[in-house]
């Protein structure tokens, strides 16, 4: 069986979850606690960085898109690249936004949002944290960051990916998927991307529906979370782990 290191938050390490599901694959999760973990997972591949699959022969395979490719040839169950060149070409492309430019708008999105919202940022605490210091760091002067936060994330970056998502949204009104007609790589590193704008069910009752106001409350993009929504629940309906 699979064993996935991750921290359970990141959208790379949801974008793998999702993958072994779309692919039908047995798997077991290892939390990472940060720090002290990340030094365990060093050791194991050499980097500190998750997601990590460790396989049944022990192979160890880091980053989601090697991690992506890599269990997309274990079956022949949903594949998540598409045969036909323009299509795989497509896919690629849309994958590689969403983990790069699409990825770091949305870090710095949900910095700024934890920043100006506590619960949000007590909620993104690890679990392994006791609820006396989570206690603390909702009391801490958050506030006087709130100038700080409005930097964070550039408004130009931030009306880019706008414009983008929303273009995306009205593209969904009528299909199920990005690129062709079945699911692919394309959509699920765009919806892994929007837990950060977001947060969907699978992130737990206290942080599903959590994430960036601006985003939340624009009505162009309810469609494109509706559709990750879907996307989600058809993914995760059967529990494989």
């Amino acid at each position: 069986m699979i064993t996935l290191y991750q921290f359970k938050h990141s959208a790379f390490c949801l974008k793998t979850r999702m993958a072994l599901h779309a692919k039908k694959l047995q798997y077991r999760v290892e939390e990472v606690p940060p720090g002290i973990g990340q030094f365990e997972i060093f050791k194991l591949s050499g980097q500190k960085q998750v997601p990590i699959i460790v396989d049944d022969n022990d192979q160890v395979i880091n980053d989601s898109s090697v991690i992506c490719e890599y269990i997309d040839k274990k079956n022949d169950n949903n594949p998540l690249f598409p045969d036909d060149p323009m299509l795989f070409a497509k896919c690629k492309l849309i994958e590689n936004w969403a983990d790069t430019t699409m990825a770091a708008t949305c870090r710095k999105s949900l910095i700024k949002s934890a920043i100006e919202n506590p619960q949000l940022r007590t909620a993104l605490l690890p679990d392994e944290i006791p609820s006396s210091l989570r206690s603390i760091v909702d009391k801490l002067p958050f506030k006087n960051l709130s100038k700080i936060s409005n930097v964070v994330l550039s408004s130009k970056d931030n009306v880019d990916l706008q414009k983008l998502l929303e273009a995306l949204s009205k593209s969904l009104i009528n299909k199920k998927y990005l690129v062709g007609n079945a699911l692919s790589i394309a959509d699920i590193a765009i919806a892994a991307q929007l837990s950060l704008l977001k947060f969907p069910k699978s992130s737990g009752p206290i942080l599903s529906g959590e994430g960036s106001l601006e985003y939340i409350n624009n009505p162009y993009l309810e469609n494109l979370f509706i559709w990750r929504n879907n996307l989600e629940e058809y993914l995760f309906s059967a529990n494989f782990q």
